[in-house]
């Protein structure tokens, strides 16, 4: 078991922010087929139409179904090592 947090502290490892976003959600479960994907497309389309500005990354490396959900077939396109031009749906 690892050690309590002092006092003052969460035990959650600090990670600096992703330049330019101001909120993340994060949808998981342990299980498939539970509807993670559908809500978080869900939730990311009613943010969008609230106007906000949304990101959607779909972590399923064996079966992304967001392209699908969005109907889009377009593939993101590297920029360099590091960062990928999303698909805009």
């Amino acid at each position: 078991m690892p050690p309590s947090p002092m006092p003052g502290q969460t035990g959650v490892a600090e990670r600096a922010p992703i330049p330019g976003v101001k909120n993340l959600v994060a949808v998981a479960s342990g299980k498939g087929g539970v509807g993670k994907t559908t809500v978080a497309v869900n939730l990311a389309v009613a943010l969008n139409r609230m106007g906000a500005s949304v990101g959607l990354l779909d972590a399923d490396v064996y079966g992304p179904n967001v392209p699908l959900m969005l109907n889009t077939s377009e593939q993101p396109q590297a920029i360099d090592e590091r960062r990928i031009l999303p698909v805009e749906a």
